[in-house]
This record gives C-alpha cells, structure tokens and sequence, in this order.
C-alpha cells in the first residue's frame, strides 16, 4: 500500500510504501494499515485523507483485502475526526497529468519533474502521491489561484 502526505505550503512531506508481505493474515494487515495512517495523521497534522474509490477487481480475494484495507484506513481518518475524499481513477490522472486516460508511465513521469523524485519508484507509491496531489490540486485549487500558481 503506497502512502503520501502533502501540504500545500510544503509540498512533499512523507511518502512511501508499506509492505504488508504475504505471511502476515488478514487481520494483521489491516491493523497494520489501521496504524499507519493513525501514526501518519499525528506526526503530520494530517488534516484531510484522500484515496482512490473503490475499483472492481478480477480476484474477489483480493478485492476482500483491499476492501479490508480502505476501510482500515477510514476507520482511522474517522476515529481522528478528519474527513476522507475519493476520487476515481480518471480524474486522478487528469489532475496530475491533464489526460484521464493518461499511461501509468506518464502519471510517473509528470510526478518526478513535480516532486523532483528518483527515476525508480513502485506503483504504489506513485499512486498515492498521484492521488494526494489530485487532491491538494482539487480542494485547494483557489487558495492556489490565489498565490499566483
């Protein structure tokens, strides 16, 4: 599961991925989500969470786990009192790349030159902070107007 957290004065404050790995069991992984989105939100003053919605999967197993993982991560955004936002995949794309139907390689690429990142980051991490900045982008779009951005 890939995670970013963004400020808009800051820009890129955490980013990364946490390895779930396929020994631990299905109630492991989700505290272990559960705990690092808590941790994330009091060591960054996380104030709004933003992920991608719900997408259909091939693999109903897989799309039990993710389900159990979102639902982690919600329930410790909840517990804390800050709101969650989603956004679909396409509108992902287009904040981040202005193309909805933008490549995965072409969201990473925009990303790099943005955050100045290593050539090499996994999917996941790239995902999350594609999302975070579609956020950042969507709800802070005119206090960015405002700055002259």
């Amino acid at each position: 599961m890939g995670y970013a957290v963004l400020s808009f004065r800051q820009v890129r404050l955490a980013s990364g991925t946490l390895k779930l790995g396929k020994k631990r069991n299905l109630a492991e992984k989700t505290a272990a989500v559960f705990t690092l989105v808590k941790e994330l939100i009091q060591e960054h003053g996380v104030q709004e969470v933003a992920m991608e919605e719900f997408f259909y999967h091939k693999d109903p197993r897989a799309l039990a786990r993710i389900s159990h993982c979102r639902g982690a991560a919600m329930a410790a955004a909840a517990l804390e009192g800050i709101p969650v936002f989603e956004y679909s995949p396409m509108d992902v794309k287009k904040a981040v790349v202005g193309y909805g139907h933008a490549t995965k390689e072409q969201v990473a690429w925009m990303l790099r030159q943005t955050f100045s990142l290593p050539d090499k980051l996994s999917p996941d991490e790239t995902d999350a902070l594609a999302v975070a900045l579609c956020h950042l982008t969507q709800q802070h779009r005119l206090e960015l107007l405002g700055q002259g951005c």
